[in-house]
């Protein structure tokens, strides 16, 4: 009975397993690499993850050197036997010190495999190359890299090499594709046009950050996009036509044409100043309204934000320059906004009166249910580098409060406090205004960054100034994530 006991327990019921069980086994693990060591398990293992079907994550977990890794990569495409692959990713971390250059001719193998074999998901990410300047070598320095047609994959996401550049065959469509991105790469004007336009049926998110080889036009025409995010160097003029299209985001673009009449979110992160006739906004939003406008820009500018009836929520980057001339153009521009509900605004009152900018944005705009300011760099920068005594923000006329009427205001939250003189007095103005609906003041101190300690005499000095049944909270936070009540 012991010598049978014995036989049965020196039995391989590894090998017994079926397939799929061994290959549910694998698709736990974190890496191919993982999985390849499973081999020493029993015979029967050694080609099993060959054939796994599920995923190829290959990523340095095991910190090879760099051109190890990059061998170890090559030899698991090339052993992979699975005629359809659901996952690859290929992840090049960054090294502690100079990782070698990684060539496109390096690259070109992986993104045949993926045409061949994924039916889901291909990540490629290559270690953000650190170029500040263009090199006088740049142009030797530039590679070719094809991009073949993918039929199976339904997303795709590439960061490459600013210096390579992208070839896109004009055979074969990316049939299955719900979503792309490509970033860090050079490509002609054209094929990208061509791709987006003709190639991709059924795309429906595009992120892309891409350098065209040449100054020229894009036209992007598609009855499928919903989702648009762009940083397209060296474009002329950027065409949008995408009746489905509900959230767009602009980066440095000198001239667009969009037509999106079903758009929803708008983000403008332009450098230059909006300008009507050469940022057209054909047919965008139902009814003039869009669910958010985000305007991240040096310049608030009037014709964008006036472009718009009513958004729902209205986020705002507010730099205004030293001079007299850009205060007036600040108070021109945002004399009018659009209806909201939820107004954020992320301030920089580096040289003007913070109550005077504070209060011309609750004039303009006294429908607003929920106000966020974010107060960067306020304290102590205004005495530095002060606006001209002549400066409309220091007339008393600009710190009255009689004129607002914050009907609709109930919550009201700030960030980057610092205790400084200017947000107390600014609490002071707010106290003063009829606001009958305020429920909750919202006072977020980060500790991280350096000014005056947040002190409990400070807490109940602007909890003083609003009536018992507004609640002031205070919290405190050592980064941009974490807060705790501050008692």
């Amino acid at each position: 009975m012991a010598e049978g006991g014995r036989r049965r327990s020196g039995e391989d019921h590894i090998s017994s397993l079926p397939d799929d069980l061994l290959h549910d086994i694998l698709a736990r693990l974190d890496s191919v690499r993982a999985a390849a060591r499973t081999g020493v398990l029993s015979r029967r293992w050694r080609h099993v993850w060959t054939q796994h079907p599920d995923q190829l994550f290959l990523g340095n977990d095991d910190k090879l050197p760099y051109a190890s890794f990059l061998d170890s990569i090559d030899a698991v495409l090339a052993a992979h036997t699975a005629p359809t692959v659901d996952l690859l990713s290929i992840y090049l971390p960054h090294s502690d010190g100079d990782a070698p250059h990684v060539s496109a001719c390096r690259v070109a193998p992986w993104l045949l495999f993926a045409s061949q074999r994924v039916m889901g998901e291909l990540h490629v990410f290559l270690p953000l190359q650190m170029r500040l300047l263009p090199t006088p070598e740049a142009e030797e320095e530039e590679e070719e890299l094809e991009i073949p047609a993918c039929a199976g994959a339904t997303r795709i996401e590439l960061r490459l090499d600013e210096r390579w550049r992208l070839r896109i065959p004009t055979a074969g469509l990316f049939a299955a594709l719900t979503s792309l991105t490509i970033s860090a790469a050079r490509v002609e004007g054209s094929e990208l046009s061509a791709l987006v336009t003709m190639r991709c049926p059924r795309l429906k998110d595009l992120s892309l950050r891409v350098t065209l080889c040449t100054v020229s036009d894009i036209s992007i025409r598609t009855d499928s996009l919903e989702s648009l995010w762009c940083r397209i160097n060296n474009t002329s003029r950027l065409e949008v036509i995408a009746p489905r299209l509900k959230q767009l985001t602009i980066h440095d673009i000198e001239s667009h044409m969009i037509s999106a009449p079903k758009l929803e979110e708008l983000d403008w992160a332009c450098r230059a100043i909006h300008d009507p006739h050469h940022h057209v906004f054909a047919d965008v939003g139902l009814g003039r309204h869009l669910r958010l406008l985000r305007i991240n820009s040096k310049s608030v500018t009037a014709s964008l934000l006036q472009r718009f009836d009513s958004v729902d929520e209205l986020k705002l980057n507010i730099s205004i320059p030293q001079d007299i001339f850009g205060y007036q153009s600040f108070l021109n521009a945002t004399n009018k906004l659009p209806k909201c509900e939820n107004l954020s605004a992320r301030v920089l009152v580096n040289h003007h009166r913070l109550v005077s900018v504070m209060l011309h944005l609750l004039r303009s705009c006294s429908t607003i249910r929920k106000l966020s300011v974010a107060l960067y760099n306020s304290h102590g920068l205004n005495s530095m580098h002060p606006c001209p005594l002549s400066c409309p923000c220091r007339l008393a006329m600009n710190c009255k409060t009689e004129d607002i009427s914050l009907r609709s205001l109930e919550e009201l939250e700030i960030s980057y406090f610092t205790c400084s003189q200017e947000e107390l007095e600014f609490m002071e103005q707010l106290s003063r205004c009829n606001k009958a609906v305020l429920k909750k003041i919202v006072i977020i101190y980060y500790t991280y960054r350096p000014h005056t300690p947040l002190t409990k005499e400070a807490c109940e000095k602007v909890r003083s100034k609003f009536c018992s049944n507004i609640k002031v909270e205070f919290y405190v936070s050592p980064d941009m994530v974490r807060r705790v009540p501050f008692h």
